[in-house]
């Protein structure tokens, strides 16, 4: 599939192509920009509001190919239709901004009230004028730059309020894209502000409960892309820079070498790790003693210890792609009956000869995910089942976001999301429950994180990073950009977990640091 060549900025009610300025400088031409405007709106005014049919068709029309699109509110809501549209081969990434599954509240979903969205609107072909200056207000109202924000919306008076406005408005009541959402195909990530006055951040949770990529921003309002375009600008170049499943952005032997040099010191600083190791075990209670254990990227052995307490007469195989981390192992915490030094995506294990494949923390460095799940769903014996915790792309985010202040160099290695995962296993013919949950640890300075990354072996290894690019003054600016960030207990460090529980189409199927966060769901 080809890159992304493009971006495509999609405005919403109640403002046209300026509302995108701030965020196209803050991009400072990363990419090519297509500004768009919607029919009786900025450039387009007078212009008629046609049907929804003939509006996302005229929409497509005017995309360049192979792009990135991004759109806010409304805006948002018709970008995620188009990427959805079947056979669609222009938009290769959707990002949106403050855009809800439904605008309005349906049954329990979080959105505005029906009625609160009735005398909206009714207020709207009443008076217009006096009611544009009340949603400003409304998009920039809890966002921590409000004044600001206020400002510039304000100083974007519309040349004229048509009909078109109104049609436009029953188009927001009108739209459910709940179902839509998670259908998706192409990678994407919907940015909610914690404090919108508009769109509850409970709708962004809700979202990730059905396996849809959401960021949750703190402090902004409706309109991040004006209260912290910096911020906005770095999510729009990690998208449009994401490995896709299957292109891995690192080589195997890099990660290898860097785990196999961090042996000795890993234990000393792998506290999440072992942490989430324990919660993962804890999904097999409740099931059949497995007979043989396959410990899949058993590091230094902590894994292999528990099982071997938890399953006293298993035999268990430990499997790693660092030689250094099973040397350790061995000399260390010598519970496994076998060691193996091999890629999980090409296991030397026979066909269904394991019970239960354990693996913690490991398996984010896979990036060929169908051949990963083929795998493991081939070394599976009937009624087999499959434990995973691996790390999804909100994984070290402030560190991102506060290097993205610095350069535009790739400091941070970047992991696929939970849905290729789902796609992925679900393919394979293994189903069952899955859970996202973002922990959060917290340092005193950036040089002891950075210390730590080293020590655990999870430094940048990624094959675009660049070399020498850490010297003492660019480690200030980045200490200063992560200052905006400290809380009461210290730099914030989110690791975002995702854990997968799943068993063979047939068999048995499988039934938290300070923990910010969770999803839970089912496929298959």
């Amino acid at each position: 599939m080809k890159g992304i060549e493009h971006l495509v900025l999609l405005h919403g009610w109640g403002g046209d192509a300026r509302l995108w300025q701030p965020l196209v400088a803050a991009l400072d031409g990363a990419l090519p920009v297509t500004l768009l405007e919607l029919p009786g709106f900025g450039d387009r005014a007078g212009e008629p509001w046609p049907g929804d049919d003939a509006l996302l068709q005229s929409l497509y029309q005017q995309l360049p190919g192979n792009c990135l699109l991004l759109g806010h509110s409304l805006g948002g809501m018709l970008a995620a239709r188009l990427a959805a549209q079947p056979g669609q081969d222009k938009i290769r990434a959707l990002m949106t901004i403050a855009a809800n599954g439904s605008f309005v509240q349906r049954g329990d979903w979080p959105g505005m009230e029906a009625q609160v969205f009735a005398d909206f609107c009714q207020s709207m072909r009443a008076a217009p004028e006096a009611t544009w200056e009340k949603f400003c207000g409304l998009q920039a109202r809890g966002d921590r730059a409000m004044r600001s924000v206020l400002k510039q919306l304000k100083g974007w008076r519309p040349s004229a309020m048509g009909a078109a406005w109104g049609q436009a408005l029953d188009c927001l009541g009108r739209f459910d894209n709940r179902e839509t959402l998670p259908t998706i195909s192409v990678p994407a990530l919907h940015l909610f502000g914690d404090r919108d006055a508009l769109v509850p951040a409970a709708a962004a949770q809700r979202l990730r409960a059905q396996g849809v990529a959401v960021e949750v921003l703190a402090g902004c309002g409706h309109a991040p892309q004006l209260s912290c375009p910096e911020l906005v600008a770095e999510k729009i170049r990690d998208l449009a820079a994401a490995p896709r499943a299957g292109d891995a952005p690192f080589a195997k032997n890099a990660v290898a070498q860097s785990f196999g040099r961090a042996a000795a010191s890993y234990d000393a600083a792998a506290h999440l790790q072992r942490a989430v190791c324990r919660q993962l075990l804890d999904g097999a209670e409740g099931n059949p003693a497995p007979q043989r254990i396959l410990d899949l990227g058993s590091g230094t052995g902590y894994g292999s210890a528990l099982l071997r307490r938890r399953f006293p007469q298993a035999q268990i195989i430990a499997l790693d792609l660092a030689e250094g981390m099973l040397q350790y192992a061995r000399a260390e915490r010598p519970h496994a009956d076998a060691y193996i030094a091999a890629d999980a995506e090409q296991l030397p294990l026979a066909d269904g000869s394991v019970d239960l494949v354990f693996s913690s923390m490991a398996l984010q460095w896979c990036y060929r995910l169908p051949q990963l799940f083929a795998e493991l769903r081939r070394v599976l014996a009937d009624g087999g089942r499959c434990l995973v915790a691996t790390l999804g792309p909100g994984t070290l985010a402030e560190l991102k976001q506060s290097w993205a202040q610095v350069d535009d160099g790739i400091h941070v290695n970047r992991f696929l999301p939970q849905r290729d995962w789902q796609r992925a296993a679900a393919a394979s013919g293994l189903c069952g429950d899955w859970q996202i949950e973002t922990r959060v640890l917290h340092f005193e300075d950036v040089r002891r994180l950075m210390r730590e990354l080293k020590s655990v072996g999870a430094h940048n290894v990624n094959r675009d990073a660049g070399r020498g690019l850490t010297g003492r003054a660019k480690l200030r600016r980045l200490a200063q950009a992560y200052e905006s960030l400290r809380g009461e207990a210290g730099l914030p460090v989110s690791y975002e977990v995702i854990y997968l529980a799943l068993a063979a189409v047939g068999g048995e199927d499988s039934g938290r640091e300070e923990t910010a966060e969770a999803a839970r769901g089912r496929s298959c």
